[in-house]
């Protein structure tokens, strides 16, 4: 994920020196964009104990105007830091066992509404495959690791304000539903380029 944390670098460093935007015209918020974003996230259900953490991620969506709609794909690739652990004495004395959100690959598609000049208001879903890590830790030589990768859907809504032409920044809710009933909510803001 280091490619993520750097991108996310050159968005931030570009964003800090726009403009502010004048009126947007009838072809705002179209086209392709790239983004990165950041912010909080629980995981629980299933087998899980669930928690929090800072899930962090990268964009790439694009949009075609219809009227003041706007519909098009999106794709994302995020990761996070989300960790808990319990004892296990079952195992053995002192040993625990470990739970993690790893890595999450989406596919989906957005559709929005230009509610002003420079506010676009969206909604979202689509596909999520994401990886969940288990460790047992302190077990000596029987320290063990797994993970498995688990399928569901995500649904989400937020709103997307243009800084500029090319900048904007946004806030997202979401939520996402695996197998095993593991679910997880989230709350992200971010930052991108259109082009």
């Amino acid at each position: 994920m280091g490619m993520i944390k750097h991108a996310t670098l050159a968005i931030l460093a570009s964003a800090a020196f726009a403009v502010p935007a004048m009126a947007q015209d009838s072809t705002s918020f179209t086209g392709p964009r790239v983004g990165v974003e950041g912010g909080w996230s629980r995981v629980g259900g299933g087998h899980r104990v669930g928690g929090d953490g800072f899930t962090y991620g990268a964009t790439l969506g694009y949009d075609v105007a219809a009227g003041n709609l706007r519909v098009g794909p999106e794709f994302e690739i995020s990761d996070s830091t989300q960790k808990e652990c319990r004892a296990a004495p079952a195992i053995a004395a002192g040993a625990k066992d470990c739970e993690r959100s790893d890595r999450d690959l989406y596919a989906g598609a957005r559709i929005g509404y230009v509610a002003a000049p420079s506010v676009l208001i969206y909604g979202k879903a689509g596909y999520t495959n994401a990886r969940f890590s288990d460790r047992i830790e302190n077990a000596g030589a029987s320290d063990v690791d797994g993970a498995d990768n688990r399928s569901g859907y995500r649904i989400g809504a937020g709103a997307e304000y243009a800084v500029t032409r090319n900048i904007y920044v946004s806030g997202e809710y979401r939520y996402s539903h695996w197998s095993s009933n593991i679910h997880q909510n989230q709350l992200l803001a971010g930052v991108g380029l259109r082009f």
